[in-house]
């Protein structure tokens, strides 16, 4: 690519989780002149004004507010075109303001459905960016129903996945948070996205990422039309933030793209994102008498082939989380990784975090706290409500990362929310997001935690966000959010060890392994096995757990783990066989209970079930079939119909849980096909299962 591989540059990568085709779509609207005619006085300068809007459109997402400046006169000409009405929607979901192309969308539909095919789909994305949850699902769900079967599968994941990110937004709308949100002011941002900002020495001193045009001769890219990264500093004198610099040092601004993702506690150490090798690396700068290095790698163990972007590292520099888009090891999209340092004072090999942070779509903008103790991320997945949400998880007392939690709103809304970093002065922190009262694109934000009895007391210049100009919920500021998690204090030394082995070629297998509290339904430990499968996992408490094995093209395995009170050692062995995803592959599914002698599913299913919804989300090209099976004890003909109506109990739940019905079939086996003699009691036990099995892959 002639742009030098801009494709990767920080910030030039799409946030969204699900990309809408925007730029095609619109270039792919004609207008006929007779649709834009109203009278011949004016036709000609709409016709032109329309054909510069597009013109705009095709230099790239920089243009859109030029697009949109051309497309409002010829709109002034003719309001009532619906093709013109929908070029401009188009650009504002593409914009800063993505919650203006409501009317235009409904105007173009309301005149004619047939103008854009996802045309619901998009009213429903522009609701759910004005917080109008309700109505967004109600498009939602009325696009799904206008679609043919096969187009519902194509759309599935995507609308579903919308619809849950609405019914989060609804529950934390209702439940915001107590806090004061301070634009930066001019001092800081820009009319270009302004973002990743990293304060040190006590918040007095700030780094952070411009796109704002820099440099002796600078012109915008011809990709994004929009300018290249620079680095900028600024400091604080007093309480106020005075003017941003351009870092004046060729080492770290160059010609090129240039950003910085992270700065030591003591601002002595510098890294820094290259994009233009390698698809993206790391790079690293020291302070030393008295000057800054030479901007040098990171190491080959963390620049690899593939993207690396944010990084975040530990005060004592001894461990370091990083997000990369490595195929070969990815849960989905990019994921969150680690290394530390050995005793030697080298890098191990870096590794996957694990599912706990990860999810099936991109994560990014890692930051810890400054004791280490706390980490944030934006991630497209987990009980997000749009776009990027910030996420934070704790580390337990046995440094394991527990399962993340939605900082919630208004912090989170359902456009893309990142870096966020948290400061050394408690309650305070700062992050970048495009809201109502941006100068333009991305801004820093500082965020002020309120205490629950305080009342909110705000100086002459500290301003509250402003309201859309459509109606939105309420204001920011409700109840705070807890910073800190108390953790369990470990008394025992106690592993769960094991081997994780292919179940026919008895070869190792690399696989993650998730430890479960079932009492609080919450993944408590995660470990990946090394090369030669074993894997080792501190338990905190002696009690029983549910345990999950996942590993890339295997099935997915799930069981419970009793662990005795009083343990004659201190290990336990569990060793697991996984089964290759191929058609006939066929496990049973463990802890799935029903009522007596009823088709209706307890409580107590839903852990396993929703790790099968994970796993058939994750492998969605797989149709399976999902049996029932009986002893041989009582009539035939009714353990048939049983086993059958237990297995479909199964599909319903997975389809209510997002899983399309072609991806499924139900079937009753009653006692045909047995594991275990039926002579036993534990042999008729084993015979009552729920199986599942691969009967096509695409």
């Amino acid at each position: 690519m002639s742009i030098i591989n801009i494709r990767i540059i920080l910030l030039a990568i799409v946030f969204q989780c699900f990309t809408y085709s925007y730029v095609s779509a619109q270039n792919n609207i004609r207008i006929p002149r007779s649709s834009l005619k109203v009278t011949n006085e004016g036709l000609l300068e709409a016709m032109q004004n329309v054909a510069d809007g597009d013109k705009w459109v095709r230099k790239g997402k920089g243009a859109i507010p030029k697009a949109i400046e051309s497309y409002k006169k010829a709109y002034d000409y003719n309001n009532n075109c619906a093709e013109l009405n929908m070029k401009i929607a188009l650009c504002y979901l593409r914009s800063d303001q993505k919650h203006k192309a409501i009317d235009y969308l409904k105007a173009s539909y309301n005149k004619d459905s047939t103008i854009h095919k996802d045309g619901l789909l998009l009213l429903g994305k522009a609701y759910q960016y004005n917080l109008e949850f309700d109505k967004a699902v109600e498009k939602y769900t009325e696009f799904y129903k206008m679609l043919k079967l096969r187009e519902q599968k194509k759309y599935a994941e995507q609308v579903f996945k919308s619809i849950q990110e609405c019914k989060t937004g609804i529950d934390m709308v209702k439940k915001p948070n107590r806090a004061v949100f301070i634009n930066l002011g001019d001092s800081i941002n820009s009319s270009f996205d302004d973002y990743n900002s990293l304060v040190i020495h006590n918040d007095s001193m700030m780094y952070f990422t411009s796109r704002r045009p820099s440099g002796k001769r600078p012109r915008p890219d011809k990709l994004l039309n929009m300018y290249d990264e620079d680095i900028y500093v600024a400091y604080k004198k007093n309480t106020d933030w005075q003017k941003a610099k351009f870092l004046e040092d060729d080492n770290f601004n160059t010609k090129r793209n240039d950003a910085i993702v992270w700065v030591s506690t003591d601002g002595n150490t510098r890294y820094l994102f290259d994009g233009y090798r390698h698809n993206g690396d790391i790079l690293v700068s020291n302070f030393k008498k008295g000057k800054w290095s030479n901007p040098k790698k990171l190491g080959r163990k963390f620049n690899t082939d593939f993207s690396e972007t944010s990084i975040s590292v530990t005060k004592d520099g001894n461990t370091i989380y990083f997000v990369s888009n490595d195929q070969d090891e990815s849960f989905g999209g990019k994921d969150i990784y680690f290394a530390r340092k050995n005793k030697k004072g080298r890098w191990d090999s870096p590794a996957n975090i694990g599912a706990v942070l990860n999810s099936k779509y991109n994560e990014e903008a890692v930051s810890l706290s400054p004791d280490g103790k706390t980490m944030y991320f934006s991630s497209c997945g987990h009980n997000g409500m749009g776009g990027y949400d910030v996420f934070r998880s704790e580390m337990d007392a046995i440094g394991n990362w527990m399962k993340p939690e939605n900082v919630g709103y208004p912090i989170n809304t359902p456009d893309d929310d990142l870096f966020y970093r948290p400061t050394e002065i408690p309650k305070i922190a700062y992050y970048s997001a495009r809201r109502n009262d941006t100068h333009g694109g991305f801004d820093i934000y500082k965020v002020i935690y309120l205490g629950e009895e305080k009342k909110m007391i705000l100086s002459t210049e500290d301003q509250l966000i402003a309201y859309f100009d459509k109606p939105i919920a309420e204001i920011f500021a409700r109840k705070a959010m807890p910073l800190n998690i108390e953790t369990p204090k470990v008394e025992n030394e106690f592993y769960l060890r094991g081997m994780i082995t292919d179940v026919k070629r008895k070869t190792a297998v690399v696989a993650k392994i998730e430890l479960i509290d079932i009492e609080r339904s919450q993944v408590i430990a995660t470990t990946i096995t090394s090369e030669t499968g074993r894997y080792d996992l501190k338990i905190p408490e002696m009690k029983n757990y549910g345990i999950e094995v996942r590993a890339k093209d295997y099935m997915f395995y799930m069981d419970i783990v009793n662990i005795p009170a009083k343990p004659a050692s201190k290990e336990m062995w569990k060793s697991v066989a996984l089964t290759k995803i191929e058609v006939g592959s066929k496990i049973v599914l463990k802890n799935i209970y029903f009522e007596s002698g009823k088709a209706k599913l307890t409580p107590a299913s839903s852990t396993e079930l929703d790790k099968l919804v994970t796993f058939l989300q994750d492998n969605n090209e797989i149709k399976v079939e999902i049996s029932g099976h009986t002893d041989n004890v009582g009539s035939a003909a009714l353990n048939t119909k049983l086993s059958g109506l237990r297995a479909q109990a199964v599909v319903d739940y997975l389809f209510v849980h997002s899983i399309p019905r072609e991806q499924l079939v139900s079937k009753g086996y009653g006692s045909l096909q047995p594991i275990s003699p039926n002579t036993t009691s534990k042999g008729r036990q084993l015979n009552r299962r729920v199986e599942f099995k691969i009967l096509s892959k695409e």
